[in-house]
């Protein structure tokens, strides 16, 4: 069964208008993670009172006590001023997972639906949660995005320790979710437009600029049309190695030709 995500709390930040306003007010998205015994909190972050967040858990059935994880996308205080609050919790992040005082590295596969990813730029302890839902993958990144494709140029991130990571961790999230879980604002689509993407760099011939591509199942990435649908290769993008039909048409082929 898929893991499920629900944002607590819902971020804001006013710090790319600091200028005009001179007064600068954030607090981050804080959002829950639930998959089979696992309950996972990330950046609990910094609020008007911590009576928001154990409301927002009771809405839930939950008590601060049931979160076993917490998860910390990145090392600024609004993200994770609140870690305190859960006694029982390891705290997953950029170092690692620490247990009370020991710490272990995490495996990328956190568990069956929970991949953690290095995404640095905004910071360089930036970390990614890409977890598999039942409507897809949604990719809970902290301040890679504040908002929906804000700041639009990574060079507009005035907290950001280098921009060209930042870039290249943004068109990371960007080709493996379908969702974005911004770090001071609401859940939003990813808009791809891949499938002509695909045809471009699969069925039109090598002299088109290579395009990394990932099914959006697996995650496996796809190199050529071996890896695709046999009989729709633009459709591979679908694909996994998982011996299912192709979900998209009639014919029997398997996902991947092995």
């Amino acid at each position: 069964m898929a893991a499920e995500v629900k944002i607590l709390v819902v971020g804001e930040t006013n710090a790319g208008e600091v200028v005009e306003t001179n007064e600068e007010r954030t607090r981050p998205t804080i959002t829950l993670i639930r998959e089979g015994d696992l309950n996972i909190i990330v950046d609990p972050g910094i609020l008007e009172s911590q009576q928001i967040l154990i409301d927002a858990l009771a809405s839930e059935g939950l008590v601060a006590e049931d979160i076993n994880i917490v998860c910390i996308t990145h090392s600024h205080i609004d993200h994770y001023r609140n870690v305190g609050m859960f006694p029982k919790a390891k705290i997953l992040e950029h170092y690692g997972l620490w247990n009370k005082e020991f710490v272990e590295d995490w495996p990328e596969h956190f568990s069956p639906h929970i991949r953690v990813i290095r995404t640095p730029g905004h910071d360089y302890t930036g970390i990614t949660l890409l977890v598999t839902t039942e409507d897809g993958v949604v990719a809970i990144c902290g301040d890679v995005f504040w908002k929906e494709n804000y700041p639009k140029d990574p060079k507009d991130d005035i907290y950001a320790s280098d921009t060209e990571k930042l870039a290249k961790s943004r068109k990371l999230i960007l080709e493996m979710a379908d969702f974005i879980i911004p770090g001071h604002a609401g859940m939003y689509e990813v808009k791809k437009g891949f499938v002509q993407k695909i045809k471009n760099n699969i069925v039109a011939g090598p002299n088109k600029q290579k395009l990394t591509l990932y099914c959006k199942k697996c995650k496996k990435m796809i190199e050529s049309a071996k890896d695709c649908c046999a009989c729709r290769p633009w459709l591979g993008y679908e694909c996994c190695g998982c011996e299912m039909d192709c979900k998209f048409c009639s014919c029997s082929h398997k996902k991947f030709r092995h």
